[in-house]
């Protein structure tokens, strides 16, 4: 058994593949803890995105209160929690 493996690993295309397979794996341009790394930045990107389009989404739907007056007091009272004299507010998270 030990010979086979020792004759088996002297062999010249055994040993090229596996320094071509460590290569490929460990040292090219698209090695695997590379390939990982650019997986969980991509990943963190994405997240990101989708924070940076619900806030896109809130800012819109402000700025459509923008128009009329009755629009601004709506958007105070709903975010700002603002109120009129001798009104009570009772405010529900």
């Amino acid at each position: 058994m030990n010979r086979r493996f020792v004759k088996y690993c002297k062999n010249r295309y055994v040993i090229t593949v596996t320094i071509f397979l460590v290569w490929i794996v460990f040292f090219d341009e698209i090695s695997v803890p590379k390939w990982v790394r650019q997986k969980m930045n991509n990943r963190e990107i994405i997240e990101e995105i989708d924070l940076l389009d619900r806030q896109t989404m809130e800012l819109e739907q402000r700025l459509k209160y923008k128009d009329n007056k009755d629009s601004i007091e709506k958007f105070a009272r709903e975010y700002y929690h603002m109120k009129r004299d001798n009104e009570v507010i009772y405010i529900f998270d």
